[in-house]
């Protein structure tokens, strides 16, 4: 009698539920041998598996071997040949599901737990594309660079007198929005043109004052002395007391 081991069983399982015999035997390299052959002018199929099943691919992989050979000789499942006739309602009502056409529950959880040995495999391996994937883009993309920090003007370089207007009185409060200064900034330069008496400030507003007109009087009196000569070489004049050249 051959040795009989889980692979063996799935094996003659799959080919019952296709309504194929098959024969096992022990061979002389420590393996066995699983043979069948669905008509006789057909060859004999073979399918050779170990003693000691190492893992779960070996399950998987006697199953699609002996698949294979089954859809070579044209074999289908024997539930697919046969056209069973319509019950009547009591008849299927008591009869009970047959156990040839059932796939046994232990090989259903067997081909489960390779299915997703399967899928973790290839999520791993697709984890580890990606892993790839992501260094090299990392060493050939540049980083981007900083950007350059924005200066703000000096507040020396900002004059206050050209937000202030002649006519209309600006809040203070929109002088610091405007000019982007600080409150303090803002009320140092407004007492500095305080002092110089170039603004006017009256409850938080503020405005230009007009330019200091000279009096009339004052510049036409400048412009007089200015044309008369000087007082002494006027009396040496009149006195004589010049030498003979500067008096022609």
């Amino acid at each position: 009698m051959a040795y009989s081991n889980e692979l063996t069983e799935i094996a003659l399982n799959e080919l019952k539920l296709h309504g194929v015999k098959g024969q096992t035997r022990d061979t002389n390299g420590g393996h066995i041998e699983i043979a069948w052959q669905v008509v006789p002018e057909k060859e004999v199929r073979r399918v050779f598996v170990a003693k000691t099943a190492s893992d779960w691919r070996a399950r998987m992989n006697t199953r699609a071997e002996v698949r294979k050979l089954l859809r070579a000789d044209n074999v289908t499942l024997k539930a697919q040949n046969q056209r069973p006739e319509k019950p009547k309602p009591l008849t299927k009502a008591l009869e009970l599901p047959q156990p040839d056409a059932v796939v046994p529950l232990p090989d259903q959880m067997k081909a489960l737990r390779g299915e997703v040995a399967d899928l973790t495999e290839l999520v791993l391996r697709l984890t580890k594309i990606a892993a790839g994937m992501r260094e090299v883009l990392t060493t050939h993309v540049p980083k981007p660079q900083p950007a350059a920090p924005v200066m703000k003007p000096s507040s020396r370089s900002i004059k206050l007198v050209e937000y202030l207007s002649l006519d209309r009185w600006i809040a203070i409060s929109a002088l610091v929005r405007d000019t982007g200064l600080t409150p303090t900034q803002i009320k140092l330069k407004l007492h500095y043109l305080k002092q110089h008496d170039q603004i006017d400030i009256y409850r938080g507003e503020v405005r230009l004052k007009p330019a200091a007109t000279k009096p009339l009087a004052k510049r036409t009196a400048k412009k007089v002395a200015k044309s008369k000569p000087p007082v002494r070489r006027k009396r040496a004049h009149q006195l004589g007391a010049l030498p003979a050249e500067h008096a022609a």
